[in-house]
């Protein structure tokens, strides 16, 4: 074969190799729809997998609960009645008229019984309070430099040497306790009530049966144990909705879905990719949809689970 014969087929078999721009756009088009469509279900993949993270963490806490319950007549952790994202540190807790009364060191018997890995109170998804920057200090020890729902907050000292109470990213509602109870005596602000007054009257859903003292449990054994819940997702109004953590599309959603198994948008779909987790008296953990859902919790600014 002759020098310009070798040449040219060597300039015929270099272009044979390179790709067009049209071939390169082609690829570039298929990649992209390939991207496009496996992208919500790998967004389904992770949802799910925080999900099971937050599960595990809220099963953790039942079984600290029923470990707490076994050394203490079966009465689950004290829960505070006003604020159930909060866990006491032994804090004075206002009580007229019987004056400011200690509350129950909860959270250092909390971190006892986790044995420190009291992480398992801060749900994964749960990104409410990023970006927080409170500063809390203690007399005669370093200070802590942690926003309030850090786990850092929980997890590192002072845990037993502060007694303020430590705010979680669970809602805990399990054996609620103020030291003056249900402030049944004349004047009380429950006076007259069957049952704290912060608890939403629901049972049987979402008529109510009259009494608010079957809406939460206090103890092992109690009727109802697998339907009543000791601790949730934090569920709250934001934005003219209700926020939910869990899924990989929506998170806030109109208040009409809230135990509206009729409503047009559950039906569609467009808010049954949404859950929060639920943790129940008996043990068990399970999730719910939006339609499945009740404020049951303070009528200022509702909870619902």
């Amino acid at each position: 074969m002759s020098r310009t014969s070798r040449r040219l087929a060597g300039n015929r078999l270099q272009s044979l190799r390179a790709f067009t721009l049209v071939e390169l756009l082609v690829v570039i088009g298929i990649i992209s729809v390939l991207v496009a469509i496996l992208m919500p279900a790998l967004n389904r993949v992770r949802a799910h997998a925080i999900s099971t993270q937050c599960m595990s963490n809220l099963r953790q806490i039942g079984q600290v609960c029923q470990m707490y319950a076994a050394e203490n007549k079966g009465f689950f952790p004290p829960s505070l009645v006003d604020s159930i994202e909060s866990i006491s540190g032994g804090t004075l807790i206002s009580s007229p008229p019987l004056g400011n009364l200690p509350g129950h060191q909860v959270k250092q018997q909390f971190f006892k019984l986790c044995t420190g890995s009291t992480s398992v109170f801060y749900c994964p998804a749960n990104d409410l309070w990023e970006g927080e920057t409170a500063t809390t200090t203690t007399a005669g020890t370093p200070p802590l430099v942690l926003a309030q729902h850090d786990p850092g907050r929980f997890e590192e000292y002072p845990t037993f040497a502060d007694t303020s109470n430590v705010r979680i990213r669970y809602w805990y509602m399990g054996n609620p306790w103020r030291p003056s109870g249900v402030r049944s005596e004349p004047g009380g602000v429950d006076a007259g009530l069957d049952g704290f007054i912060q608890w939403l009257d629901v049972r049987p859903e979402p008529s109510g049966n009259g009494s608010r003292r079957d809406e939460y449990m206090c103890k092992v054994g109690e009727k109802n144990a697998a339907e009543i819940c000791i601790a949730t997702d934090q569920t709250r109004q934001r934005n003219g909705g209700w926020q939910f953590f869990h899924g990989p599309t929506k998170r806030i959603v109109d208040a009409a879905a809230l135990g509206n198994t009729n409503s047009t948008a559950i039906q569609s779909g467009s808010w049954s990719s949404v859950w929060k987790n639920n943790l129940y008296g008996d043990g068990h953990v399970d999730r719910k949809r939006p339609d499945e859902c009740f404020a049951r919790w303070s009528l200022a600014n509702p909870a619902a689970w």
